[in-house]
This record gives structure tokens, C-alpha cells and sequence, in this order.
């Protein structure tokens, strides 16, 4: 992996379109946090063309975002925001019909984890979803081996890090007046999580 290519992004892209293509009809913007290295935003736009992607992350992690941005030349693809959850995420105040997140939710502290469905709860106009990619716990326990392996990997870099249970952040959806739309089962030991706004 360099700044500009994830290798995981090339093998969970279509997987994941799959499913934003079933999901998001009618919808018409998307706000990403934490678009990395810039992969997913470029090859999501580009195949749907239907859809406004607003790409944010920190500003240092800008670079690789702008590079695809200006490759791509796509209307629909938008230069990214400067947001960083738990510094400066409140600076957000349009409303998106979608939002998403991919493999981030265990890189950032837990309160983080929480601002980021505060965030979303925030931004989301009426029955809008929030998309949130990577591995996940389950009841409290690791799925694979593998994924619990890799928990401890995190752990060791930064003792805030590590794998998420789906069923706490059910109930940090439900503070933020959101729901559990779906959960699927992705390739590599990975989940797409949807919530979906409740009516106010």
C-alpha cells in the first residue's frame, strides 16, 4: 500500500457497490468520513454519476484524495472537506441523504466512535442511512480468529484502537435518533452496518 492505493479497496469496492446501488435509490448526496487514500469516493461516483460524493478527511490526508479527485474529473466528485472527528466535525452543517464510513470505526477511539453517530444523526435528512464498512465484534465476541488477531495488533499501537460491537453501536445509533436498517455480511471478515433516520 502507498498514499494513493489501498489493496483492500480494489478487493471490497464492488461488494460494497453492490449494495450502495440497492440502498440508496432516490438518494442524491453522499458525505464520506475518512475517505483515505480517495479510492472508494473515485470509483463510487464514477459509477454512479447519479450521486453528489463528498469526500472529507484530515487535512493531512488530503493529498491522495485531490490526486484522484483531479484524475477522475468527475462533477460529481468533490474536492474534500477538512473534517476530523472529535476536533472539528461540528464545522459540518449542509444535510446529506447518505453518509459513509469505511474502516474507520476501529482505528478511533470510542468516543470518537460516538461522535461519529452523532455526526451522522446530525447531517442526515429524513430517512437518510448511514453506511459504516469494516470488521466488527458480535455479541461481545470476535467473529474470526483473525479479526480477533488483528483487535490485539491495534491494541498494541494505540491501546484507544480495536474492533467495534455491532450491538453498541446499535445503541449509539438509537441516541442519535437512528435505527438498524441492515447488516450484511461482506467478504474478508468484514460487515456493511446500515442505520436509517427515524422519523422525528
Amino acid at each position: 500500500m502507498d498514499k494513493y492505493h489501498a489493496e483492500s479497496t480494489r478487493r471490497n469496492r464492488n461488494p460494497i457497490l453492490e449494495i450502495l446501488k440497492k440502498e440508496i435509490k432516490g438518494s442524491k448526496k453522499i458525505l464520506e468520513i475518512g475517505s483515505g487514500t480517495g479510492q472508494h469516493a473515485a470509483y463510487f461516483s464514477k459509477k454512479m454519476p447519479h450521486i453528489l460524493w463528498q469526500t472529507s478527511d484530515r487535512s493531512i490526508n488530503h493529498e491522495p484524495i485531490n490526486y484522484w479527485v483531479k484524475r477522475y474529473k468527475l462533477k460529481n466528485l468533490l474536492l474534500p472537506l477538512d473534517i476530523e472527528i472529535g476536533v472539528n466535525e461540528k464545522n459540518i452543517n449542509d444535510v446529506f441523504d447518505c453518509v459513509f464510513s469505511s474502516n474507520t470505526s476501529h482505528i478511533m477511539s470510542l468516543e470518537n466512535v460516538k461522535r461519529l453517530f452523532v455526526l451522522a444523526g446530525k447531517t442526515l435528512n429524513k430517512n437518510g442511512k448511514f453506511f459504516l464498512y469494516g470488521p466488527f465484534k458480535i455479541n461481545f465476541e470476535f467473529t474470526t480468529k483473525s479479526n480477533e488477531d488483528f483487535h490485539e495488533k491495534l491494541k498494541t499501537e494505540r491501546k484507544l484502537m480495536g474492533l467495534r460491537d455491532i450491538e453498541e453501536l446499535d445503541n449509539y445509533a438509537i441516541e442519535n435518533n437512528m435505527q438498524n436498517h441492515a447488516f450484511y455480511e461482506m467478504p474478508a471478515n468484514n460487515y456493511l452496518s446500515i442505520w436509517k433516520k427515524m422519523p422525528a
